[in-house]
């Protein structure tokens, strides 16, 4: 009993210590995303605003793909 919880334990652990340093990387695209989204709108055209919105939104798949994956 005392091994299982030990062993449960440790487990748990390691779990929550790998994903930081990909939790701040994601962090990073947040905020990427947020200025990306800035400069977008100043844009004056409809249809370029649009455009460099979408352009954030795939830059910031991109780069949460990275973080998580490690590529």
């Amino acid at each position: 009993m005392v091994k299982k919880g030990l062993f449960l334990f440790v487990v748990l652990v390691g779990l929550l210590a790998v994903p930081q340093p990909a939790r701040a990387q994601e962090d990073a695209c947040a905020t990427s995303l947020l200025d990306c989204y800035e400069k977008a709108a100043k844009i004056d055209s409809f249809w370029y605003r649009w455009a460099g919105g979408l352009d954030c939104e795939l830059r910031f798949t991109s780069c949460v793909r990275r973080a998580v994956l490690g590529r």
